[in-house]
């Protein structure tokens, strides 16, 4: 079996975690019946390999592992890099981000929500803004009064762009997707749509006051057997060019009517972005999420949720606040 999670930070990771055990249909769930759902979680998680992306400008992508052997870029197995001994997974794992920095993975923007379309398999994930994201020539600077990412309890602060970030000071966000290859630990992806308001310079995907949007969070497919699926978008904004417009909202998007750009993108582009179109729209200071289709025939209900309704934003941002201060004070990188 194979989780996709992304780590909710500026300049942060994608992980993909891999288990040892093969997926038994036997295991699913089985509403009403009684039995060990927490053995058959264990069976799952409780064994298996841990990888984390990088992206590579020509559209590819790698997987690396995160285990004691694998070699950093200077040579030396992650084990021996991070003061471990040979076989401690465990301590690796506690020590998950700097592992990914020594590997060389690419810091994202803030990414959050995986959702894999049913049909083709693809990949699709969600990275909601960031703020430090910094022009393409300019020089990182790192956490914790880091003088270079290879330190233990370093990160980045501020990141140039890279391909698959590609904006500098990134307040709408953007989608990603990928399609995992045949071959071991490869990928290829490619920038599904661009957050913007309408008149952004950056409005990428040619979003419309119909569709704009900003912060993507919560994504979620709505598997129909015709292949039709539909990729419901769940934003978390507070990009003023958005929030002079709309409130926080739901879009819908049906990715296999659109046509297969490879190595252009944007797949959602000025040509095609009506295919893009705003659901539901929540109330004042909110924040939209959580998704559930309940079908019953010959009617189907879509259920989501409504949170921090009418918050202040400095409410609404405080877990993030609270995260870069233990950052700044030497509390540790929080994986959260």
């Amino acid at each position: 079996m194979v989780y996709y999670s992304g780590h909710d930070a500026r300049n942060e990771y994608v992980y993909k975690y891999v288990s040892d055990a093969a997926w038994d249909p036997a295991d699913a769930n089985r509403p009403g019946a009684e039995y060990d759902r927490l053995a058959i979680g264990n069976k799952y998680l409780d064994n298996g390999t841990l990888y984390v992306a990088r992206f590579h400008a020509d559209g590819s992508g790698e997987w690396l592992p995160l285990t004691p052997s694998a070699q950093t870029r200077d040579g030396r197995t992650l084990a021996a890099a991070l003061g471990l001994t040979d076989d401690d997974v465990a301590g690796l794992i506690i020590n998950t981000c700097d592992a990914a920095d020594l590997l060389g993975a690419t810091p994202m923007d803030r990414p959050e929500w995986a959702s894999v379309d049913p049909a083709s398999g693809d990949v699709y994930l969600t990275l909601t803004n960031n703020s430090q994201r910094t022009a393409e020539d300019t020089s990182p600077t790192f956490t914790n009064d880091g003088e270079r990412l290879e330190q233990r309890g370093v990160g980045y602060d501020l990141a140039p762009t890279n391909a698959a970030n590609p904006r500098a000071n990134n307040e709408a966000g953007h989608i990603i997707r990928w399609r995992e290859s045949r071959l071991p630990n490869a990928f290829t992806w490619e920038v599904f749509v661009f957050g913007a308001a309408t008149d952004d310079a950056d409005n990428h995907s040619g979003l419309t006051e119909m569709n704009q949007f900003a912060s993507p969070d919560g994504l979620w497919f709505d598997e129909r057997s015709d292949g039709q699926g539909i990729l419901w978008i769940q934003t978390d904004n507070g990009y003023d060019g958005i929030t002079e417009y709309t409130n926080d909202q739901l879009l819908a998007v049906v990715p296999n009517g659109l046509d297969d750009i490879k190595g252009a993108g944007p797949v959602v582009n000025s040509s095609n972005q009506q295919q893009l179109k705003r659901f539901a729209v929540g109330p004042n200071g909110c924040e939209v999420t959580g998704i559930l289709l309940r079908r019953i025939k010959p009617r189907c209900s879509l259920i989501f949720s409504i949170q921090v309704t009418g918050q202040p934003m400095a409410m609404r941002w405080l877990k993030t606040l609270l995260s870069r201060l233990a950052v700044r004070y030497g509390l540790g990188r929080l994986l959260l």
